[in-house]
């Protein structure tokens, strides 16, 4: 038996630090999605090992019709999103906490929010990502998609 508990540690041990340190670096740098009615960007930065900003903003017909700001922020936890949307909730961040951290995947929830309730961010390729937000608007669960490529530096 104690062969066995022998063998196991090594890769429990291997699995735990594995876990811990999964970060969201395939965010960084700057994304869009543009389409002939907008123009949709996403601009994360690390600013510190566990600390990311993003600017998130709409532009139609060169009108910023939609600005965010995001802070990313390692916890005893998690990580959890805050996020500050211009003309809405009177500007006082809201924050999301996650409830998974992938190599290649996020989501992160606030079920106390009403829309959106949840954020997933997924990774598809080196230069896309998908974002997708869901909860309920007008009685009825709804989402939103916003499909990005990364921009070139």
């Amino acid at each position: 038996m104690k062969q066995v508990a022998f063998l196991f540690f090594p890769l429990f041990f291997f699995w735990g630090c594995q876990k811990d340190t999964e970060s969201p670096d395939w965010l960084l740098g700057s994304w869009h999605n543009t389409t002939t009615s907008m123009d949709a960007q996403e601009h994360w930065k690390k600013m510190e090992a566990t600390v990311f900003e993003a600017e998130s903003f709409i532009l139609v017909q060169k009108d910023t019709v939609f600005y965010e700001h995001v802070d990313l922020k390692k916890t005893s936890k998690g990580w959890d999103y805050i996020v500050s949307v211009r003309d809405q909730n009177k500007e006082k961040p809201v924050c999301f906490s996650s409830t998974y951290i992938g190599t290649d995947s996020l989501v992160f929830e606030n079920s106390k929010h009403d829309f959106p309730n949840r954020i997933v961010y997924k990774k598809i390729k080196a230069d896309s990502l998908v974002a997708t937000i869901f909860g309920m608007q007008n009685g009825k669960a709804t989402s939103e998609i916003f499909p990005f490529k990364k921009m070139k530096p």
